[in-house]
């Protein structure tokens, strides 16, 4: 009985998240909207949308363009990448000195 429970409450939870927005477009008026799927966006709309949603694999990359979009909308995430491959580099750069002469 109360393993059902558990597996009840935990579909509950699953069901009850809602989905990422993974398209963002802009309508005649301005006004910035988001939607879970491509064919969610109105038809005037579809080809100026821009995918928003999470890239790796199984998801589509971004495409250049894309990208720039995506930065201006997320500043932070913007910064945090900045900061991180700031740390990467520098990190790269101490592997090389530390590294025994050949």
């Amino acid at each position: 009985m109360l393993r059902l429970l558990v597996i009840a409450l935990g579909l509950g939870a699953v069901v009850a998240m809602p989905a990422a927005a993974q398209y963002r477009y802009t309508n005649d008026k301005g006004v910035t909207k988001e939607a879970q799927y491509k064919l969610d966006v109105p038809e005037p709309y579809r080809d100026a949308a821009v995918w928003v949603g999470p890239t790796g694999v199984g998801k589509p990359a971004l495409s250049e363009d894309q990208r720039k979009i995506k930065e201006r909308w997320d500043p932070v995430q913007k910064k945090a990448d900045d900061a991180r491959k700031a740390d990467d580099a520098r990190n790269a750069a101490e592997r090389l000195r530390a590294a025994p002469a050949r």
